[in-house]
């Protein structure tokens, strides 16, 4: 049993209380409270008056695929053909690369990754600690969503590049229906056999049985009315990923009743259709009760400034405790992982952050950093 004590623990629960004591055993979370009198067996951490928030949560990264932020140094994405729906993150991820320890510098325990957004189709994405000593035992979910991709960048890649389909979004669109079209023919015996034999059929049948979400990446207004369009065809569920011009058919957005990981903010746009980014979208959805996460889309913003993508939505208008919960326990929430991570609470993994002062301060440093309760950094 591992006592830390003299510090504030923002918890991040329902009631954001804050105690003043927490008690670690085998990894997990045995008690977080007001200060009571400590077992004579137990080793304690004096924390020395710091600041404790759950580990940070990056759900649209893609850490340990992408050696740099160039085009041509990555195994995100699979340039050969626009529709690669068997790619995994799994078979792409090098738990050695440096962006994993650049997280853990920054507080974040947890991030979902996988291929990029070349594709149409891209692959299946993973969800992982940011620590552990091998892959499999970093590994949180499996397979956590089939990645696609609207607007320019398939067609920037294939049309432009390539010369090939699709150079339009017609095409774009015809490519993401064909494989749930073909899937649905299927009767459930059928698919069970794409299913165990791993066809390129398989995640699209996983999507509709509610297995697992399609998340497609859209930034135009009009790209995200044909994500939700699409998945509302198919019955699906669905993460709109970017959702950058969100703002602009905010009604449609919550209409919806899907959700979504806002950002990377920090970037001057670097394409027509993120012209119209704003941080500011962050308080909007929030005051339509949509449901949204802050991504860093690493290494586009690099990992470790997880909780500057946060801190740039409260200087438009979003409030302290939502923008801490929208990197921690709504994350969580939204891969459906609350159970687990993203608050500190007895039962849950002991994933949390030492701070120097408050964590949206400008003086707040990570001074320390625990996954599944083993100290993985320490400020020098």
């Amino acid at each position: 049993m591992i006592i830390y004590h003299h510090a504030k623990f923002l918890t991040v629960n329902e009631q954001n209380d804050i105690f003043e004591q927490l008690w670690v055993q085998n990894g997990r979370i045995v008690y977080i409270g007001p200060a009571k009198e400590i077992p004579a067996d137990a080793t304690t951490v004096d924390l020395q008056g710091a600041y404790v928030t759950p580990g940070l949560i990056d759900i649209h990264a893609h850490v340990g695929t992408w050696a740099e932020v160039t085009e041509e140094i990555n195994d995100a994405n699979e340039y050969s053909e626009p529709f690669t729906p068997l790619m995994h993150a799994l078979d792409s991820v090098d738990i050695r690369h440096f962006s994993f320890q650049h997280a853990l510098e920054g507080g974040v325990t947890t991030v979902q990754t996988g291929p990029g957004s070349a594709n149409v189709i891209g692959g299946i994405w993973s969800i992982l600690k940011t620590a552990g000593p091998t892959l499999d035992s970093r590994v949180l979910v499996e397979r956590s969503g089939l990645k696609g991709a609207l607007g320019e960048n398939p067609k920037n890649v294939f049309g432009n590049q390539y010369k090939r389909k699709p150079m339009t979004r017609m095409a774009i669109a015809q490519l993401l229906r064909d494989g749930f079209q073909r899937a649905n023919q299927l009767q459930p015996l059928e698919q069970d056999e794409q299913i165990k034999h791993n066809t390129e059929l398989r995640p699209f049948i996983e999507v509709l049985r509610g297995d697992m979400p399609l998340r497609l990446h859209c930034h135009r207004a009009d790209d995200i009315m044909t994500a939700i369009r699409i998945a509302k065809e198919f019955d699906v569920q669905l993460h709109l990923e970017h959702c950058t011009e969100g703002h602009l058919i905010i009604d449609a957005v919550k209409n919806s009743g899907f959700h979504a990981t806002l950002g990377p903010y920090m970037l001057t746009p670097s394409k027509y259709e993120t012209r119209n980014s704003t941080p500011a979208i962050a308080a909007m959805f929030k005051e339509h009760q949509i449901p949204f996460a802050i991504m860093t889309d690493h290494p586009f913003v690099p990992i470790q400034y997880l909780k500057y993508c946060a801190t740039e939505a409260i200087r438009y208008g979003l409030d302290h405790d939502t923008a801490l919960k929208s990197i921690t326990i709504n994350a969580a929430k939204l891969v459906q992982l609350d159970h687990r991570i993203g608050s500190l609470e007895e039962g849950k993994d002991a994933d949390f952050v030492v701070w120097s002062h408050p964590i949206f301060e400008t003086e707040a440093k990570v001074l320390q950093t625990y996954v599944n309760g083993q100290k993985y950094y320490e400020a020098e």
